[in-house]
């Protein structure tokens, strides 16, 4: 059994959704399904003579998939070299596309994995993009969630890529991070085949009942007339860009409840240990900031600038104004003192933790 995962994230509702373990699962028994808030360990029974046998799937394996669980480990504050405001040159301004399709151009990157959703349903999916225009069809991060990392094999094995980037939210960089950290032999094609990574600002990610419960209930609309949809953090509002131009908006306190339940235990906003961080506070109105975390992503930017597809602005970034938001954030880690209690309860059931330990954890908890 893959006791550590489903003990200590899948039971308790810390799974990010990342879809990393199912990549990396070596006997390719842990699933994803659609509807469900984390990955299962598929069932596998047999008659052995008269006797009916559940198989441990997971026995004698080396789990490279709790390798690779950001939840697993314990993450401190990334690296920063520098903080940009930019602009991309590109007909869609998007900064992301210019980095990519840069670092593509100078044969850093033979392809990436990017989110993408279908048309008709605006339902999330991943898409391995292998050519600049693959990169530019992709509608990009609608802040709703799927396994992206589930389209990490697909890329290798399918496509045959070799220096992938990848794309995603702090939650997807951290298990990129674990895999690229781990001395695990399991892992090792992983950590050949990934080149740079690039980390969204994100506050939580929703499930794709906003679109179907909320945004189409609420203003009586198709899912195929939305255009994009973008989590404005300085106003708390949710906007959505139609086709026709137009605009409607939903406060972010009103969609809480379609976060993921793993996003409370998240504290990392500005996704720490990315290459590159991009989001657009901190900077003016029509620019975006570049936090450049790792000479990876200073020598990708660098090919973006040289290519003429980015351009650094003058205007300093707000740094104030994301810490703002980096400290919202970080006070969920309350809530991962509340995760760690339970689990120090569990194991104080099963013997491994005294009770009086269990007693200590509450005094701190509680004296804060």
């Amino acid at each position: 059994m893959v006791k550590m995962l489903k003990r200590k994230v899948w039971d308790v509702n810390r799974c990010s959704g990342c879809g990393m373990c199912v990549s990396t699962c070596a006997k390719n028994v842990i699933l994803f399904p659609e509807d469900s808030d984390h990955p299962i360990l598929e069932v596998k029974e047999k008659n052995i003579g008269w006797s009916h046998v559940v198989v441990d799937t997971s026995f004698f394996c080396e789990k490279p998939c709790e390798e690779s669980c950001p939840r697993l480990k314990e993450w401190k504050s990334g690296p920063i070299i520098r903080i940009i405001s930019a602009v991309s040159k590109l007909p869609d301004g998007d900064v992301i596309d210019a980095l990519l399709i840069s670092a593509l151009r100078y044969g850093f990157i033979d392809g990436a994995i990017l989110w993408d959703v279908e048309r008709t349903s605006f339902k999330p999916l991943p898409r391995v993009a292998a050519s600049e225009d693959e990169i530019l069809k992709s509608t990009g991060f609608q802040h709703l969630w799927f396994p992206i990392l589930t389209a990490l094999n697909d890329a290798i094995y399918g496509r045959g890529l070799r220096k992938i980037a990848i794309v995603g939210p702090p939650c997807v960089i951290q298990a990129v991070e674990a895999v690229l950290s781990s001395t695990n032999k399991k892992l090792e094609m992983y950590r050949e085949r990934i080149r740079l990574t690039i980390g969204l600002f994100c506050d939580g990610i929703y499930s794709h009942q906003l679109v179907t419960n909320e945004i189409v209930g609420r203003f009586n609309i198709k899912p195929y007339d939305i255009n994009t949809i973008k989590v404005d953090l300085r106003d708390a509002l949710l906007r959505i860009i139609m086709y026709d131009g137009s605009e409607k908006v939903i406060p972010l306190s009103d969609i809480r409840k379609y976060m993921r339940n793993g996003c409370a235990r998240c504290v990392d906003f500005t996704s720490e240990w990315a290459d590159l961080s991009v989001g657009d506070l901190g900077s003016e109105e029509g620019k975006t900031t570049i936090i450049v975390r790792t000479p990876i992503g200073e020598k990708c930017l660098d090919y973006a600038i040289r290519e003429g597809i980015i351009e650094v602005a003058e205007t300093p970034v707000n740094k104030e104004e994301i810490q703002r938001f980096v400290l919202s954030k970080e006070r969920r880690k309350r809530a991962q003192e509340v995760d760690s209690l339970l689990l120090s309860m569990l194991d104080a059931l099963s013997g491994v933790k005294s009770r009086e330990e269990i007693e200590e954890m509450l005094k701190l908890i509680g004296g804060k």
